[in-house]
């Protein structure tokens, strides 16, 4: 047959779907990739591929050239640069709502100067498995020059092509991949009807311009006789004509066809009804997500600002800052930060993120060294050498707002242990302080220039206050001092001026002293079955849960600064599921932990942290807080954004099926709101408001113990997400730390600035150094911090808006400069805002 003019064009752009790791290791997949590479570049050599996408993301394009011999290194740069191999823009696919804005932002940085270091990048925001997406991407590809998307998780639209709307007003014209993006109808043996049941399944859904086919999947190799089947296929029927083509190419035609005719979608996307978006797995592996966000604060929290505020004398650490956020976005791919993926991957992020933490270390090291805070060589005429203490240090606050708060620190002194401490100023004016412990503790130390060697001393944990401008240093001195009173030991009770929490009877009660209420059992634990996978939780046909509401008195004291109250809590639960995974084992485990409570002068919040140690496999256990009154919406924290979400019931099927049980559970990066209650947190990222015996509370996964990456009986989704394999360290046996405020809720901007304190806090260096560039204040208090850091000859800060109202910012001295808009002064709703100024 003929190809007649009504023929509707199909662009097919060959790709694959490369995770980095998941059901095989990091470097079996790398050995695959090799394979797949060449077989690829032999096709696009011989003209039988137009062109090849090479997913979206330059870590594959990292990890292929870092272990492939030079020839096909060379014949993969030049079929890249003649844009045959079409790269970007991101560096790994990573998951959105573990990860930080800043992260997704680098993350965009680092792809697109990838691509555009090997010869091309596509300008689109490819996301094609992504488990849901932030509301703020529209505008965070708007910084980066890309007005467009390609999704396939989230939407629940009716068209394959949309308008995605950012808080903003960023919009994003989307292509919303209907029937996923693994489709290889070329690779099966019934090839023809295959392809024409895929295009006759798109057609209907698009607005009249080209169809797309991505003609490819997971890990796969295209197949060599992809020429002449389209070739065949054209001339064999005349419904559909196929050509060959790039992704960007067939986004520009598909968005300028259905141009006026597009639906505006709004915000946040994490829809199901059409295709899973697997949303337990914000609690799948909580370690992995502790870990994550304590690297995002370390690095973006201390490493780059301080680099940024110490002006050195070396050179600034660039390349290896550099491949420390390579590393670090590398954990955020989303098959391995959402803990979806085999043990030994997980097994490996977990050494990775001790790599982190060393080369952190070195960061810190280095901009203290240069700065003249510490010495490096034994040799160099520094006052305290290599083996210094922290007898003479500084606090730096790593924040953009004065602060004024108590904070916890831990100074190193050497010799034997001080009945007390003195601490001064620069000026020699008392610090306010207390000892809240004190124990033995070596430190080893290796000069540059002589051996290394242990310094024997004692590790004091301390609180401090001092008031210090945003990005300001204050130089302070520590020595031993007369003896202090003993700390009073207190009955079961604290309380400050805004809260009394004490333990009556084995429960807990708190009392809110502005408002007069008093809440019975504010934290409780509860533990429930779980019959699911690494993806969803499932319960059981026998559904069976242990809430505890009861502690044990362990020791109550006022520190002064602050009063401790600690406690012990025991939970006898099942032990897991039986074999046919119908209810429990009838065997039982002992759960246990200990909490400790804080009440700090001048604060509002009850600062806890929450040690646990956990012996049950299939199930989960939360964190449950009691709200007041009836809460119908809850809000919590996103990339750049404060998502106000209605109140969602789980409601568990009866039976599975082909579909995923509609979401009931949230996301948080790191605070929420619900009702009178405000929760800040360090990486407890899953929450639900749920019904216990008529009342409602906030429910925080904890643990979820599972023991298959995936599985193909759960009635929350009755078919697999991955392939059936068993996970056992996905049960997650032993211990793990929960650190948490709670306290009465204010305005989002306040929960939110009190959330970034928590994983925030001044930071204590050994030494002192006049190197200090200026501080960094930026005033409106509303606005929100991100980062800043050095970039090329010019410090870069970002910020962002969470409120309906215009932020005027004043950073207090002329030189910054706003990227991407005019207006210095104003930050408009829901913006995010950059500024650089030379150094």
């Amino acid at each position: 047959m003929s190809i007649t003019d009504n023929s509707i064009p199909v662009s097919v752009v060959v790709q694959t779907h490369w995770d980095r790791e998941w059901y095989l290791t990091h470097q079996s997949f790398i050995a695959r990739l090799l394979h797949v590479m060449d077989k690829v570049c032999a096709q696009l050599e011989s003209g039988q591929l137009h062109s090849f996408m090479f997913d979206g993301q330059t870590a594959a394009l990292e990890d292929l050239l870092a272990n492939c011999e030079p020839k096909l290194a060379a014949r993969v740069r030049r079929l890249a640069a003649d844009k045959r191999i079409m790269l970007g823009p991101w560096y790994v696919m990573a998951d959105q709502f573990l990860c930080s804005g800043e992260a997704l932002m680098r993350n965009l940085e680092i792809g697109i100067a990838d691509a555009e270091a090997s010869g091309n990048c596509q300008r689109v925001g490819y996301l094609p498995d992504t488990f849901g997406h932030i509301s703020q991407m529209p505008q965070m590809l708007r910084h980066f020059g890309i007005g467009s998307a390609v999704m396939w998780r989230g939407t629940d639209s009716a068209d394959s092509e949309f308008d995605w709307h950012a808080p903003d007003g960023s919009v994003a014209g989307t292509v919303f991949l209907t029937q996923g993006y693994y489709q290889h109808p070329f690779n099966v043996e019934q090839w023809r009807a295959s392809l024409t049941a895929y295009l006759d399944q798109v057609r209907p859904r698009s607005l009249g311009g080209p169809l797309l086919l991505t003609q490819g999947g997971d890990h796969l190799a295209p197949n060599e006789a992809l020429a002449g089947r389209i070739a065949a296929y054209n001339g064999a029927q005349q419904q559909y004509h196929l050509e060959q083509s790039t992704l960007e190419a067939y986004v520009g035609g598909a968005l300028a066809a259905s141009a006026g005719r597009r639906q505006a979608v709004h915000g946040e996307l994490r829809q199901n009804a059409q295709v899973f978006v697997l949303p337990d797995v914000l609690s799948t592996r909580r370690y992995l997500k502790r870990l994550n966000q304590a690297a995002e604060d370390k690095l973006i929290g201390v490493v780059e600002p301080l680099l940024a505020q110490l002006a050195s004398s070396g050179d600034y650490p660039a390349a290896y800052l550099e491949q420390t956020w390579r590393l670090l976005l590398q954990q955020q791919a989303h098959d391995s930060i959402c803990g979806c993926s085999i043990d030994a991957v997980h097994d490996e992020m977990v050494t990775r993120y001790a790599l982190l933490d060393d080369r952190m270390d070195a960061l810190i090291e280095r901009a203290s060294a240069g700065a003249g805070l510490i010495a490096l060589s034994l040799h160099d005429g520094h006052a305290q050498g290599p083996f210094g203490d922290d007898s003479s240090f500084t606090l730096f606050n790593p924040l953009p707002k004065t602060i004024d708060d108590w904070h916890e620190h831990a100074l190193f002194l050497k010799g034997e242990a001080a009945t007390a401490l003195s601490i001064a100023g620069p000026s020699g004016e008392a610090i306010e302080h207390a000892v809240l412990a004190v124990a033995p503790h070596s430190i080893l130390r290796s000069p540059l220039d002589d051996f290394p060697d242990r310094i024997e001393g004692h590790l004091y944990q301390i609180a401090l206050r001092c008031g210090l401008k945003g990005m300001a240093a204050l130089a302070c001195t520590a020595a031993s001092a007369a003896a202090a009173p003993d700390q009073a030991p207190l009955a079961a009770a604290i309380e400050n001026a805004f809260m009394r929490i004490a333990l009556d009877d084995g429960e807990l009660t708190w009392t809110d002293k502005a408002s007069g209420e008093t809440v019975h059992a504010p934290l409780a634990i509860y533990s429930e079955l779980d019959a699911g996978d690494s993806y969803n939780f499932s319960p059981p046909p026998a559904r069976q849960g242990t809430l505890q509401t009861r502690f044990t008195f362990e020791s109550a004291v006022d520190h002064g600064a602050v009063q401790e109250l600690n406690l012990k809590i025991e939970m006898r639960v099942p032990a897991g599921l039986d074999a046919q995974r119908g209810g429990a084992d009838g065997a039982t485990v002992l759960n246990t932990g200990t909490l400790r409570l804080r009440l700090w002068q001048h604060s509002d919040m009850a600062d806890c942290r929450l040690d646990w140690h956990n012996q049950a496999r299939d199930q989960r256990t939360r964190l449950l807080l009691p709200l007041s009154g009836q809460v119908a919406s809850t809000g919590s924290d996103s990339a750049f954004s404060w998502e106000q979400r209605p109140v969602v019931y789980a409601q568990y099927p009866a039976l599975p099926s082909r579909t995923e049980m509609p979401v009931a559970v949230n996301p948080t990066y790191s605070a929420v709101m619900a009702g009178t209650l405000a929760f800040c947190h360090r990486a407890m990222q899953e929450y639900e408001v749920i019904r216990q015996a008529g009342r409602q509370y906030l429910g925080v996964t904890m643990v979820r113990s599972v023991g298959w990456l995936s599985r193909r009986d759960l009635v929350t989704r009755g078919v697999g997400a991955g392939p059936d394999i068993a996970t056992p360290g996905a049960q997650c046996i032993g211990h793990e730390r929960f650190e948490f405020r709670f306290g009465r809720a204010g305005a989002p901007e306040q929960v939110l600035s009190n959330a970034q304190a928590l994983r925030r806090p001044p930071v204590l260096l050994r030494g002192h150094s006049a190197n200090w560039r200026a501080p960094v204040e930026v005033g409106a208090g509303a606005l929100q911090f991100s980062a800043l850091r050095i970039r090329g000859d010019a410090q870069e800060l970002r910020v962002w808006n969470p409120t309906t109202a215009p932020l005027a910012l004043d950073l207090g001295e002329t030189g910054w400069v706003r990227v991407l808009d005019d207006d210095n002064a104003l930050i408009k709703p829901h913006a995010i805002a950059t500024f650089r100024r030379p150094v």
